[in-house]
């Protein structure tokens, strides 16, 4: 059924179910849409065949699909310093990974061209390779609640944060991710769930401490919780924009690449494994 037929009454949304989006589903109501969870990629391919109407899509997708889509909102995840989920791991310094192998994630899609603008830009790495993360690697690129939990396993001696890498290059905020709808969607149910997202996502911004008790583990404790969120930006102004419109810029330099397509969709179970 197209997506823009009277018929859908009820969205089908993409769930991000990453710590850094809880915000925008904790008081989000369960008659305003279907919630489907996927990771980062798999939203994006299944906005773009029309199985979703609207989700928090990686920015590098957002791009890619141009005018099939429309911003939402105003709305997304980024930060401005720190990611503190979005990790290169690795067994040697950056700067000694040209010619190496780098695990990647089948999740990413903005976090890998990021690195791919990093490598270029600011640690001046060439040579490498992009592998399956069972493949055998000297250095491994893992994104939101899995590089938490990777983090304080402290099992690769060096941790480099994208974000932080970022804010040194560019000196702005990054946008991981950006609410977006598909616009053939109708008018009328994009803005009757763009309201009931902006007023949902605001109330989440207001239980900070709820979040904080449903989502803590043996990583995180609370106080790391509601401090790993309230890390982030939900509400994009002109920096947001400013910092998209840079990373845009950088990664037009590069050759035209994305990872390649999984050959089978991810289940709800896959979906806690990656801001962005």
């Amino acid at each position: 059924m197209p997506t823009n037929s009277p018929a859908i009454l009820t969205p089908k949304i993409g769930h991000m179910t990453y710590l850094n989006s809880e915000v925008f589903y904790r008081k989000l109501s369960s008659d305003s849409c279907e919630l489907v969870p996927l990771p980062p990629r798999a939203m994006a391919a299944a906005l773009e065949r029309g199985e979703l109407q609207a989700g928090p899509l990686p920015i590098a997708e957002v791009v890619r699909l141009g005018g099939k889509v429309r911003s939402l909102g105003n709305m997304g995840v980024a930060c401005d310093g720190p990611a503190m989920s979005v990790f290169l791991f690795s067994h040697q310094p950056v700067k000694s990974l040209s010619g190496s192998s780098i695990a990647v994630t089948p999740h990413t899609a903005t976090s890998i061209q990021m690195l791919r603008v990093l490598f270029a830009d600011l640690w001046n790495v060439s040579g490498h390779r992009f592998v399956d993360l069972s493949d055998q690697h000297e250095a491994a690129l893992i994104i939101g609640d899995p590089a938490l939990e990777m983090f304080a396993s402290k099992k690769y001696p060096y941790s480099l944060d994208l974000g932080s890498a970022w804010k040194s290059l560019t000196g702005m905020p990054f946008v991981f991710a950006e609410w977006v709808v598909r616009t053939d969607t109708s008018a009328k149910v994009a803005e009757k769930f763009e309201r009931e997202l902006i007023a949902a996502t605001w109330c989440g911004l207001e239980s900070i401490d709820e979040i904080a008790r449903a989502r803590s583990n043996k990583f995180m404790s609370e106080s790391d919780v509601a401090a790993y969120v309230q890390n982030f930006s939900y509400f994009f102004g002109p920096d947001e924009r400013s910092g998209q419109k840079e990373f845009e810029r950088r990664l037009s330099k590069l050759p035209v690449w994305r990872p390649q397509a999984q050959e089978t969709t991810e289940t709800t179970e896959e979906k806690a494994i990656s801001a962005s």
